[in-house]
């Protein structure tokens, strides 16, 4: 019997009037699927949402990371403020030079990382480069030390392919030129799409100029739309393992419980602020697989009579899980369903645990941990 190593979070969100992630021309990113307008957030703004809810919420600083293109800075930063504690001398222009030949040398090649040291060549790579507290701690402390500017240093010894980042462990990152370094993910995130067709609402909006004697200092228009959307997150247990080296960690469990819930509720921010689309999951299903299966709502939801797609995006999405089960029984392990609208007359054709939020987490852990 094939492993059930895979496990998959599919949830429905109901989302208010928002504008969560927005394109190139400040609309609600949208997508052509079914012959149909549907909303979507795109994957990497999902991905993005976790790990900042993630980061938030860590226990330490020691378990966030950075990923930017001044990441040198940062490095000779942290360096500097070692070098004050240990009471060395710290030339700063100097270490720069070096932080920076070894960012560059994990996403450029050594010619291009050796050219990029002269003032007119500081902009040779635009890639940002993402990095652990650790790592870049590690690298701080030699910079930082009484030997710190002086010799090669190599990222190969302060940068591995395992990381003690959860984050970069889950997500993954890629060294252009040291791809023996770079990280695979634990986790596949999909993009968010509503189960239905949507409209974008114009808001016309003005601002008052307080001092400006009354009247609008500023007059514009903003987009929005709503719906309900469906995501579905994947995590490889065996990828996840070999990636991250926090398992033996005291906090190991307290961890994975955070970055689970993030996966479940985390939302991007696009003006965040002015629409608040806070909501929760309306439906959660979580179950072990053998291979990575998502759902599909190719043919759209159509609303109910009353108005609204959720209880027919609800009905449709446990149809498929149990069709699903019917088709290839072996591909399924354990269920778990939660979510805001899971009730005693809701009907799902499959054997499932009900389970709370801190329950669902819970149980994920567990299940990552065995």
């Amino acid at each position: 019997m094939t492993e059930k190593n895979y496990l998959t979070i599919h949830s429905l969100t109901a989302l208010p009037w928002h504008n969560l992630n927005r394109d190139d021309r400040g609309l609600p990113k949208q997508v052509r699927e079914g012959g149909k307008t549907r909303g979507r957030l795109s994957a990497q703004s999902l991905k993005r949402a976790i790990r900042v809810a993630y980061e938030l919420d860590s226990f330490t600083d020691a378990t966030k990371s950075l990923r930017s293109r001044a990441l040198p800075e940062e490095i000779v930063r942290r360096a500097g403020v070692i070098a004050v504690t240990n009471g060395v001398e710290f030339d700063e222009k100097s270490a720069l030079k070096i932080a920076t030949k070894i960012v560059k040398s994990l996403t450029a090649n050594d010619k291009d990382a050796a050219e990029s040291e002269g003032p007119a060549k500081e902009a040779a790579s635009d890639t940002m480069t993402w990095l652990s507290a650790d790592e870049m701690d590690a690298l701080a402390g030699v910079l930082g030390s009484a030997n710190g500017t002086g010799g090669t240093i190599k990222a190969a010894d302060y940068i591995k392919r395992q990381t003690g980042s959860l984050s970069i462990a889950a997500f993954g990152r890629m060294f252009a030129a040291q791809s023996d370094l770079q990280t695979e993910a634990g986790i596949a995130v999909g993009p968010a799409t509503t189960t239905h067709p949507i409209m974008i609402e114009v808001d016309y909006f003005t601002t008052v100029d307080d001092l400006g004697g009354g009247g609008a200092g500023h007059l514009g228009q903003a987009f929005y739309t709503s719906g309900v959307y469906y995501r579905s997150v994947t995590i490889d247990k065996k990828q996840l393992r070999d990636s991250w080296t926090g398992w033996t960690s005291p906090d190991a469990a307290d961890r994975l419980e955070l970055l689970v819930r993030s996966i479940v509720t985390a939302l991007p921010s696009g003006k965040d602020n002015s629409t608040a689309p806070n909501t929760r999951p309306a439906l959660i299903l979580a179950e072990t697989q053998s291979h990575r299966t998502a759902y599909e709502f190719h043919e759209p939801v159509k609303a109910d009579f009353e108005g609204g797609y959720l209880k027919g995006s609800i009905d449709r999405l446990i149809e498929q899980a149990t069709q699903a089960r019917a088709f290839d029984p072996s591909e399924f392990g354990e269920s778990f369903v939660s979510g805001t609208s899971v009730s005693a007359d809701l009907t799902i054709g499959f054997e499932y645990s009900a389970a709370s939020l801190p329950q669902l987490t819970k149980r994920i852990v567990e299940w990552l941990q065995r």
